[in-house]
């Protein structure tokens, strides 16, 4: 599963980029949550799709090259292309099948999305452009927005600040399903992007704020990794929190980075780091982020 994961955020955050036949090879899988809800597992960002009466929701869409396959597995589970897509926040792993599906289907995101696809952008030292009219979303919100489809009350809700401006979590209320895009990665230390207004502090408080709204039998779709339980999210906000306070009171005792970093951190949590973000590298990273905030406040 993690080699998978390295291979999806190498694509999406590095200036390497997928060549045709390496879509080519790349297919989707599909995980039954529900008698009506799926998540689905391609090149970009995990899908997470609700098929009934009321035609298809998908929320995200992967890359546009993954279009076509995306909507064969659709047909293959009873369903068919998008009605309604719901992009988490802007990145082309998670928005790029808008360019193939904006021409029928309705694309919903927080305002902070639809600003950022208008305009070029910069993620991770490459420059994407900003997208055509027909890739973006049509319907915005600040806040939150129900939708009341397939036989479900869905709410959509605005988490900014987290792992970019435009974070949005998705409640399917009655099927007991929470998609979080990536305010989650599923079993690894996860990434957050100053740069497009994302930061740590907020990020732990969105997914304290998810945890509060989501029953304990309730299914956790991540923007990356496997299907996950309420459980498994409460030790994924405990290993932040831990990170934290450890880097936090290293700091305070005047250590250096390289000093924090050769202590480590619990090894409770080195389940965590995978390939793209080792132990090393998330301490870096969370230093460098109190030492900013920090900064920030004098």
């Amino acid at each position: 599963m993690k080699l998978n994961i390295l291979l999806i955020l190498s694509l999406t955050y590095s200036k390497m980029s997928f060549s045709d036949d390496e879509f080519s090879k790349v297919e989707f899988k599909a995980k039954a949550i529900t008698k009506s809800i799926y998540m689905l597992e391609g090149a970009g960002g995990n899908i997470t799709a609700s098929i009934g009466p009321d035609g298809v929701l998908l929320v995200d869409d992967d890359f546009a090259e993954m279009s076509g396959k995306l909507v064969s597995k659709l047909k293959e589970l009873g369903g068919k292309s998008p009605r309604f897509i719901i992009n988490t926040h802007f990145h082309y792993d998670h928005t790029g099948g808008n360019e193939n599906f904006g021409a029928t289907a309705t694309i919903i995101a927080a305002t902070e999305v639809r600003d950022r696809l208008m305009t070029e952008q910069t993620l991770w030292r490459t420059s994407h452009p900003a997208v055509s009219s027909k890739a973006l979303p049509i319907i915005t919100y600040d806040q939150s927005l129900t939708l009341h489809l397939n036989n479900d009350d869905i709410r959509i809700v605005h988490l900014p600040h987290g792992h970019t401006d435009g974070d949005t979590v998705v409640f399917f209320n009655k099927n007991k399903v929470v998609s979080m895009g990536d305010l989650y990665f599923s079993g690894m230390y996860p990434i957050f992007h100053p740069e497009h207004d994302g930061n740590l502090a907020e990020y732990i408080k969105n997914i304290q704020y998810v945890l509060n709204l989501t029953s304990p039998d309730a299914q956790i779709v991540s923007g990356h990794g496997p299907l996950s339980t309420r459980t498994e999210l409460q030790k994924y906000c405990d290993m932040l929190l831990d990170s934290v306070s450890t880097i936090s009171a290293g700091i305070k005792k005047g250590l250096t980075l390289e000093q924090i970093q050769k202590i480590g951190l619990p090894l409770k949590w080195e389940s965590f780091s995978h390939g793209y973000l080792s132990t090393d590298k998330w301490i870096a990273l969370v230093y460098k982020n109190i030492k900013s905030e920090t900064h920030n406040e004098h």
